[in-house]
């Protein structure tokens, strides 16, 4: 698409970009006010000499590389960008310094919404170069002839700017709308793993924005909004639908509890017991050997606590069940709440890592990954874990007297194996965080988990289970699922009118577009 230049109404034109990139085009907008020329969200490619003369301000409804990049080509003008948002124009680099580790508490609900990035993935689009800054946009007060309304959602500081241009009220609104209601993407507002705060503070300034009444929406993707109050009314439905709270929802029976002789763990099988309060499995083989799947025991203490805790408990562990050592660990995924421990089984036992090709890249190497709660994020005494054995997709080992097959999974984040065993003549899948509870209620998209739902998220994991009729179901964090099979069929048709809400909330064809951050990711990392 060739850039060029649209006049809305005397004084007021709207830029269309030619560059190329998943976010774009973007719309610039031109606001002349007597002598005073005002830009906002200016592209890469708005030139000078597209405005047709000097610039004195630049107001950015939310400070996104993507609707920022202009701002370089106007050297003599005041740049104004929502309070909040400021750190995000010292640039690039200073940026790539930002992510800090999980702090204290440890809490679950700490895990997101920190400045700069979402449990250690770096999640704003910071210009390259650093942007020199007037006077911040602040909500209620008026910034060159434009009055400042808050309206966060795609962004945590984003704003619409409302003018009144030719005796009509126009909305700058970012992000916030795209065509007849929808979204341009739903990345931009996960702030918080999976608690939606974003989501939902779309929805609340969709509707505060409804009450300014304004005229027409200008906003930075998607044509020009020409019926403001039906558009908006029209976002709010399709968010609450998607954002609807699945409460009652069909849930399988609890599984019924069993203690193991060792502490802290139930028997789940015979020769099968799971840690209740974390994440780690144990196989033991009639030779006395043992194979975990994931060694995170999720004892959120101070370093030197959680590695004596940790060795305390495997020890027990092994004489309570017979257990000459642990020969191999699979971890199911790469977060630091199912890895953390593995190097210290390793030190204590000798065990092997074998991992699926497509989990293994975020394992050892996770400077290379964007995605969340890698393992250096939790501040543990291990940055990254070296796998022994990489494994293709599918492929069957032997491990003593059991056949597992190791497979792709998905579900939480794409970089998620299974693992098909049969013990004791019963299917067992150990599926870790791909099931995210024991009811059919969809859980929330986890973009920065490279988690794109149909391509490797949540509903793809449920068909993968669903491909090897299980007919025990064992989870992270101590869930077990009996004949899990209704539970499964029950949750697919959940996701399937789900993903029917989310269609009719992206403004694009292509949900990958909407929903992945990654799109240069290839699945082998």
């Amino acid at each position: 698409m060739p850039s060029h230049l649209t006049t809305i109404l005397p004084g007021l034109c709207r830029w269309t970009s030619s560059v190329k990139g998943p976010q774009q085009p973007v719309n610039s907008y031109i606001l002349r006010t007597g002598r005073r020329t005002v830009l906002i969200d200016p592209a890469a490619d708005l030139s000078p000499e597209a405005v047709g003369g000097p610039v004195g301000d630049i107001l950015v409804t939310h400070l996104q590389r993507e609707n920022a990049a202009g701002c370089a080509n106007f050297p003599g003008a005041r740049v104004h960008v929502p309070e909040g948002d400021e750190y995000l124009a010292e640039g690039a680099e200073p940026y790539s310094r930002i992510v800090t580790p999980w702090p204290p508490p440890w809490e679950w609900e700490t895990r997101g919404d920190y400045r700069g990035h979402l449990a250690g993935a770096p999640n704003e689009r910071p210009p390259e170069m650093p942007i020199a800054l007037a006077e911040p946009l602040r909500a209620g007060r008026r910034v060159v002839g434009c009055r400042v309304l808050a309206t966060p959602g795609h962004g945590k500081h984003a704003v619409t700017l409302l003018a009144d241009v030719e005796g009509k009220r126009i909305a700058f609104c970012g992000d916030l709308v795209c065509g007849d209601g929808r979204l341009w993407n739903w990345f931009d507002s996960e702030w918080d793993y999976g608690l939606q705060r974003g989501p939902r503070s779309l929805a609340a300034s969709a509707a505060r924005l409804a009450r300014a009444k304004p005229d027409l929406l200008c906003p930075a993707h998607g044509p020009v909004v020409r019926r403001p109050a039906a558009a908006l009314a029209k976002l709010r439905e399709r968010l609450q639908a998607v954002l609807r709270d699945d409460a009652g929802a069909w849930a399988a029976p609890p599984f019924p509890e069993k203690d193991s002789p060792a502490d802290g763990f139930r028997e789940v099988l015979p020769c099968l017991h799971q840690w209740r309060t974390g994440n780690c499995n144990v196989i033991v083989s009639k030779s006395g050997r043992g194979l975990m799947v994931d060694d995170g025991l999720c004892y959120w203490q101070p370093l030197p606590e959680r590695a004596q805790f940790h060795r305390a408990v495997i020890t027990e562990m092994k004489r309570a069940l017979g257990i000459e050592r642990i020969e191999v660990v699979i971890p199911s995924h790469y977060h630091g709440d199912h890895t953390e421990n593995i190097p210290e089984l390793v030190e204590m036992d000798g065990a092997r890592v074998v991992c699926l090709d497509t989990v293994a890249g975020p394992i050892e190497h996770p400077e290379r990954y964007r995605v969340t709660c890698l393992l250096p994020w939790y501040g543990t005494a291990h940055d990254a874990i070296t796998v022994d054995r990489r494994v293709e997709d599918g492929q069957r080992i032997r491990w003593r007297e059991f056949d597992l097959e190791i497979f792709h999974l998905g579900g939480q984040t794409d970089y998620h194996l299974g693992v098909n065993v049969t013990i004791g003549g019963v299917r067992t899948l150990f599926v870790g965080d791909s099931m995210g509870g024991t009811t059919a209620a969809c859980e929330p998209p986890l973009c920065y988990n490279a988690g794109e739902p149909e391509d490797g998220g949540w509903p793809y994991g449920i068909e993968r289970m669903i491909e090897r009729r299980p007919d025990l179901l064992v989870c992270g964090h101590g869930i077990v699922v009996a004949g899990p099979m209704p539970l499964l069929l029950r949750k697919r048709a959940a996701w399937k009118r789900r993903m029917r809400q989310f269609r009719a909330l992206s403004f694009r064809k292509s949900l990958r577009l909407f929903f992945s951050p990654f799109l240069e990711r290839s699945r082998k990392g």
